[in-house]
């Protein structure tokens, strides 16, 4: 025989020895080597949803005569001087997940409704319509939970929105109509994360949104049209709740 009994015995037994020390450093005695969830979701990835109140910086224009519809060449738009915030009660969702220690990336879904504000016949506050936005928020975020119950986090990212204008009764006519741009604009947050309940977290946290002004034409009969821009930088105060995985 090339190969005696014994020489084979030594062999094999070598094998098993080398395979065992192998799986031994791979999965030590009493761990599990971790999966999809333990490696990739465990500690990183969180859900969350904030209600927000937001005010524009800019929600006024006027001249001599105080707020005049007829200052075409200073008002938002046309006779169009004013803009209030209408705030919404629905919670804004977001998702985060952290890539490396205290850094991560995250996406949020944010809106923001302002009403129209000129002299109306009847009423002294009455306008046009009101402008509407809509968008996603993409952002990198750096949060330390350097303390047992806080988790400070600053937040720097891009928001995109989509435009609609939805014109009052009053205002809307056959050949009249509102059409309104897209926009975007960056925006900074500050917060913090405080632990209610094991993977719960109360979130609190302000955000400034530098949003390009809106630009818009308002049509008039026979195809002619006024433009302008609504300006929609805001701040936000925002109040929610976030589940880590």
């Amino acid at each position: 025989m090339l190969f005696s009994r014994s020489a084979v015995r030594a062999a094999a037994y070598a094998v098993v020895l080398l395979a065992g020390r192998s799986a031994a450093a791979d999965a030590p005695p009493g761990q599990a080597q971790p999966g999809f969830y333990g490696r990739w979701l465990a500690g990183r990835l969180s859900v969350g949803a904030d209600w927000t109140y937001f005010w524009l910086e800019d929600t006024r224009r006027s001249d001599e005569n105080g707020y005049d519809n007829g200052n075409l060449g200073g008002n938002f738009l046309g006779s169009l001087w004013g803009l209030d915030a209408v705030q919404h009660a629905f919670p804004s969702p977001y998702l985060e997940y952290r890539v490396v220690s205290v850094v991560g990336v995250g996406s949020t879904y944010d809106q923001a409704r302002a009403k129209t504000l000129d002299w109306g016949n009847d009423d002294q506050t009455a306008g046009d319509g009101d402008l509407e936005i809509r968008g996603l928020l993409g952002y990198v975020f750096a949060r330390y939970r350097g303390w047992s119950h806080l988790a400070p986090y600053a937040q720097v990212g891009f928001a995109h929105y989509w435009s609609r204008f939805y014109e009052s009764p009053g205002w809307a006519a056959p050949g009249r109509h509102f059409e309104v741009d897209d926009t975007h604009g960056w925006f900074v947050s500050a917060g913090t994360r405080v632990v209610l309940w094991r993977h719960v977290d109360l979130d609190v946290l302000i955000r400034h949104s530098g949003t390009e002004p809106v630009t818009a034409r308002a049509y008039l009969h026979g195809g002619h049209y006024r433009a302008g821009a609504f300006p929609m930088r805001s701040d936000v105060l925002g109040l929610g709740l976030a589940y880590a995985f």
